[in-house]
C-alpha cells in the first residue's frame, strides 16, 4: 500500500492522528503527479502544488468528468459505475480505485458513526442487491461490508433477482418481533416503497423492538412514486414501528468513497436535540458554492455541493457535484439537483478535459 494511503487510513480511524489540511495538500500533490488527466485539468487553471496552500483551493473535478477521464493514480483494484439514469446506461461514471481498502474503511467508519453508534452488531435485512448480482455497484459493496461488520449470523440480503423476496423479509421481521432483538433495514428508497406496497398487499405490519433502525438512500430513483421525507418517515413508523429518530437517509455517489448521513441517530445517542441535517465525517469536507461564480455561499443560501474526500486519495480528492445544498449548523441540507446540470457539465468536460463528447444518447447534453 502507498504510504500516503496508509496515512489516510490511520486518519479515518483516528482524527487526532493527522491534520486534514496537511493530508489534503499531500493527496493533491500525489494526484497531480500520478493522474495525467487531473494534472492537465489543474494546469489549465494555473493550479499547481506550489501554488495551492489550502484544501479549499484544490481544483474540484466536475462530476461529469468521471464519464470521460480515467481519474486514477495507479492500476485499479476495483471499478464502480454510476447507475446511468441521467444519460443512459451507455454513458456512466466510472470510479477507479487503486486501493479498495480506502473505500472499505471509510464506508464502515461512516456506518459505525451514523447508523450503529450504540451497538456492535444486530440483525440486518438488506433490500439492496448483492455484490454478486451488482458487482459494479458501490452501494451493494457497502451493504455487503455492513452485514459482515455489523450483522448477526442471521442477517441477509432480501433483494432477489426479480425484485424483493417478501417472504424472506417477512421472516426476518417476524423473528425480531418474537425474540425482541432489534433489526436494521438497509434499503434504497425505491426498494423501500416497493416493500411498503408488497406488505400492504398482504395486509401485514410489524412492531419491531426498540433500537431497530432504517437507512435508506437514492431518493426517487427506482421508486414507484414520489414520497416526501415526512411521508416516508410516517410510512416507516406505520409499517415497522421504527421512529423517525432511528431512520436516517444516506447521501452518496459512485464517484465518492465517503457518505453523508442524517444526524438523527447520532444526535439521539449523544442526547442532542437539533434539526435533522446531513453530517460529514471528519475525513471529508463539504462546501456550498454559487452555481455561477463558484464562490462560497453563506450559511442558509443554496448552491452547488463541492466535496473534498480524503478516502478518494487514489482517484479524485475534490469533486464538484451537480447537487444543490445549503450549510446548516454543523452540517448541510440537501436540496436536490441543479437545473440543467448535465448540459453544463458536458460542455465543461469537452472544453477542459480535451476529450471528445460522448455519443449522442438523447439527453447527453
Amino acid at each position: 500500500m502507498h504510504p500516503l494511503y496508509q496515512r489516510v487510513l490511520t486518519y479515518i480511524a483516528d482524527a487526532s492522528a493527522d491534520s486534514f489540511e496537511a493530508l489534503a495538500l499531500d493527496v493533491f500533490q500525489h494526484q497531480f503527479e500520478q493522474s495525467v488527466p487531473y494534472q492537465r485539468f489543474c494546469r489549465s487553471r494555473g493550479a499547481t502544488p506550489d501554488r495551492i496552500a489550502t484544501w479549499q483551493a484544490i481544483p474540484a473535478v466536475p462530476i461529469v468528468a468521471f464519464k470521460y477521464a480515467e481519474l486514477c493514480c495507479g492500476p485499479p483494484q476495483r471499478q464502480f459505475r454510476s447507475s446511468g439514469t441521467t444519460s443512459g446506461a451507455a454513458v456512466r461514471s466510472r470510479h477507479l480505485l487503486p486501493e479498495l481498502e480506502l473505500y472499505r474503511a471509510s464506508a464502515l467508519a461512516g456506518l459505525r458513526r451514523a447508523l450503529f453508534p450504540d451497538v456492535q452488531r444486530m440483525r440486518i435485512a438488506s433490500l439492496i442487491g448483492s455484490v454478486e448480482a451488482l458487482p459494479e455497484s458501490s452501494l451493494a459493496q457497502m451493504a455487503a461490508w455492513a452485514i459482515d461488520e455489523f450483522g448477526t449470523p442471521d442477517s441477509a440480503v432480501v433483494a432477489a433477482a426479480d425484485g424483493l423476496d417478501v417472504d424472506q423479509l417477512t421472516a426476518l421481521l417476524r423473528a425480531s418481533e418474537r425474540d425482541g432483538q432489534p433489526l436494521a433495514l438497509l434499503a434504497t428508497t425505491g426498494a423501500l416503497l416497493h416493500a411498503f406496497d408488497a406488505l400492504t398487499a398482504r395486509n401485514v405490519t410489524f412492531r419491531l423492538p426498540h433500537g431497530s433502525r432504517l437507512m435508506d438512500t437514492g431518493g426517487d430513483k427506482g421508486a414507484p412514486r414520489h414520497l416526501s421525507r415526512k411521508g416516508l418517515l410516517h410510512a416507516v413508523w406505520q409499517a415497522f414501528a421504527i421512529p423517525g429518530y432511528f431512520s436516517i437517509n444516506e447521501y452518496g455517489m459512485a464517484e465518492l468513497s465517503s457518505q453523508y448521513y442524517d444526524s438523527s441517530i447520532r444526535d439521539r445517542v449523544h442526547g442532542r436535540h437539533a434539526p435533522r441535517r446531513k453530517l460529514a465525517p471528519h475525513w471529508a469536507r463539504v462546501a456550498v458554492l454559487d452555481p455561477k461564480t463558484l464562490a462560497p455561499q453563506p450559511a442558509g443560501v443554496a448552491g452547488l455541493l463541492r466535496h473534498v474526500d480524503l478516502a478518494n486519495a487514489g482517484s479524485a480528492l475534490a469533486v464538484l457535484s451537480e447537487d444543490l445544498g445549503a450549510v446548516v449548523e454543523d452540517g448541510f441540507e440537501l436540496l436536490g439537483r441543479a437545473p440543467g446540470a448535465e448540459t453544463r457539465g458536458c460542455s465543461l468536460s469537452a472544453a477542459t478535459w480535451d476529450l471528445p463528447p460522448p455519443a449522442a444518447t438523447g439527453n447527453a447534453g
